[in-house]
């Protein structure tokens, strides 16, 4: 891998580390909204609980390949 693309690669991992943070986010402001919402809510702790596994398993997908990445990018220099 050349230096543009190792610099274009690290630019893409950031990008990507800034949408898992977003989206996580977005899961902890989930979970404080469901201690106000009522009970039979769309928007009570069942559906923050399910939302925030969601947001939580895509972060640890996400961040298993963006490892596999920075290891390629680091064993190949």
């Amino acid at each position: 891998m050349n230096n543009i693309e190792t610099q274009l690669t690290i630019m893409n991992i950031d990008q990507k580390l800034t949408r898992i943070k977003e989206r996580l986010q977005e899961a902890v402001k989930v979970c404080y909204e469901a201690e106000s919402a009522p009970i039979d809510s769309n928007e009570s702790y069942p559906y923050a609980v399910g939302w925030s596994r969601s947001a939580m398993n895509t972060a640890v997908d996400d961040l298993t390949r963006i490892v596999k990445e920075y290891q390629s990018i680091t064993l190949s220099n």
